[in-house]
Formats: C-alpha cells, structure tokens, sequence
C-alpha cells in the first residue's frame, strides 16, 4: 500500500493522530533509536483498538518505498513493528534482533517562503459551498513536518447514541486550532464537525483509514463540514 501524500495527508492524518492526546499514561521502557533506513512520517493512533492504529513510513534503502504499516507487518524485510504508540513505533531490527524505537525526524527546515495562505470566502447567500485553492508547496511543506502538521488542532470523535443504545461516531470535531497552521489555511475554525470527505461518512478509523487510501494525489477533494448547524461543503484545490 503507498504512503499517502498530497492533499489527503494535510486532510486527514492530524484527525486521528491526536483523538486522545492528553492521556495520562504508565512509564515506558526507554528503546534505542533505530539506524535503520527507515523514516518515520505519520502516525494514526486508536488508543481503545490498539490492532487499528496505523504508521506511514518511508523506507530509503536498499529500495526506496513509502507505505502504510499496521503491528505485526515487516517493513522493507529490516524490521518487524511491535507496537505504534502516539510519540513512535516500537519495532524489531531483524536483522540485529533488537528492540528499537523510530520517532519523528527533526522538521526540515524550508528551502523558501510559502506563498501566502489563501482567502477563505464566505459561502454565498444562497450556497454552502466554498472553494479553497491551497498551494502545492504549502501542502509539501507540511508533509515534511509532519510533527507541526499534527499539532495544528485535535480532532476528537463526535458520538451519537443509536437506536439499540449502543454509541456510533458522526464526524469529528476540531479544536485548538493553531494560527497560521495547516487547519486554519483550510478555513476550519475551533467547533466544525468534519462529517464527510468525498460523500464518505468518517464514521470510525476503518473508515479514516479508507479515505486515506482512496484520495491520495487527488488535486481535489471534497469535505462536509457542520459549522454552528449548517452544512458545507469545502472544495479544496492543489495547485
């Protein structure tokens, strides 16, 4: 499976990334970095399924290859991911047999100024669409620092109690939305609930984890958005 890039990267993999940042959790064991050529790029944790969480990794050699990674599965045959925690990924270098930890390279650093972040119009009176032209080299920037690019809002699961009384999740809200970063560029604000990307309901990590697969180098996308109970629907462009 390939690495998701472009504009679904930016979309979606902060919302899961941080679901339960704060947590209070046990000490952990102390690993030894991994000088493995592998490089850890993106992180999709579900805290209360473990089994669903996710890791984007880009493996430089002896082949070059970027993919989406799950506990259990050997990366580029150099190593074995034993868990994927919020702050990195536990693996075992086969070829050493030991325990290792891959983390967030540090962010690097920008070879040029970004071009402005776009207007974000206000719908017109009579639509609820907004279109958004986001700049590729905003969108690569990003990728590049995924670490800023997480910490740019939380998204937390929206539930809805169902018929049977058992909890379904109806969206995502978004919060802590950090000036300037990715998420405010986009036009969401503090309290809009992401219900849809591409008429997709995101109705759980499976669902997330789909979309991620489906709307990779996508120059459009298309997300449902409720804002202080009005739909909308945000059109977003890479150029």
């Amino acid at each position: 499976m390939s690495m998701t890039t472009g504009l679904g990267g930016v979309l979606v993999v902060w919302t899961v990334g941080l679901l339960m940042a704060g947590l209070s959790e046990p000490p952990r064991q102390a690993n030894p970095p991994s000088a493995l050529p592998l490089h850890l790029t993106g992180l999709m944790v579900d805290k209360e399924t473990p089994s669903k969480s996710a890791c984007l990794i880009l493996c430089t050699g002896p082949v070059e290859r970027r993919g989406m990674f799950f506990a259990g599965q050997n990366v580029c045959d150099l190593a074995a991911i034993q868990e994927i925690r919020d702050d990195g990924v536990i693996i075992t270098n086969l070829l050493t047999k030991r325990v290792e930890v891959l983390t967030f390279s540090p962010a690097k650093p920008s070879t040029g100024a970004l071009p402005p972040p776009p207007a974000v119009p206000a719908p017109a009176a009579a639509s609820d669409i907004v279109a958004i032209e986001l700049p590729k080299a905003s969108v690569d920037l990003y990728l590049a620092n995924l670490p800023d690019l997480l910490a740019s809002a939380v998204a937390v699961p929206r539930y809805r109690e169902t018929a049977n009384g058992r909890r379904s999740i109806d969206g995502y809200e978004i919060g802590q939305v950090r000036q300037g970063g990715a998420v405010e560029q986009m036009g969401l604000r503090d309290g809009d609930v992401v219900l849809e990307v591409n008429g997709q309901p995101l109705d759980g990590m499976a669902t997330v984890m789909r979309i991620l697969g489906q709307i990779q180098n996508m120059p459009q996308a298309k997300v449902t958005v409720l804002r202080k109970g009005q739909r909308m629907t945000f059109v977003f462009n890479t150029k």
